[in-house]
C-alpha cells in the first residue's frame, strides 16, 4: 500500500500557513498562460491532434484524413493551438507541417496517455 502523505493543516484557530501559501500560488501571468492552455485542451478534437502529432509531424491534408474531418474545421482547430504556443507548423512549398513546440504540453499528454485506460 502506498505511504500516506500528511497534509499540513492550516486554519485561523491552530497554526496557520497562509503566507507560505500565498508565496506559493503562481503569478497572475502564469495562471492566465495556464488556463489558456488547459481552456486548449478542453476540445475533444484538439486533444485528439495533440495525441496525432505525439510522435510525428503531420500536413493538414493527412491531419484532415486522420480526424475525417472537413479542412476547415481542422485548420480553425490547428490555428487555436497555434494562437496558445502549444503547436508550430513550417511551410515546405504549398504544405504546411504541424508539430507540438510546447514541451510540458506534450509530456502531460504522455502523462495522461501512461496513466488512463486510453492506452490500450
Amino acid at each position: 500500500m502506498d505511504e500516506e502523505i500528511k497534509l499540513l493543516r492550516s486554519c485561523c484557530e491552530d497554526e496557520s500557513y497562509l503566507k507560505e501559501i500565498q508565496a506559493s500560488l503562481p503569478k497572475q501571468n502564469e495562471l492566465v498562460d495556464m488556463t489558456c492552455i488547459f481552456k486548449a485542451l478542453s476540445d475533444p478534437i484538439r486533444v485528439k491532434i495533440l495525441f496525432a502529432l505525439l510522435n510525428y509531424e503531420i500536413c493538414v491534408g493527412e491531419m484532415v484524413r486522420v480526424l475525417d474531418l472537413p479542412q476547415s474545421h481542422v485548420s480553425h482547430q490547428l490555428k487555436i493551438l497555434r494562437e496558445k504556443n502549444i503547436l508550430t507548423f513550417r511551410k515546405d512549398k504549398k504544405m504546411s507541417f504541424y508539430r507540438i513546440c510546447n514541451e510540458e504540453v506534450k509530456m502531460l499528454i504522455k502523462l495522461v496517455l501512461q496513466g488512463s485506460s486510453l492506452k490500450g
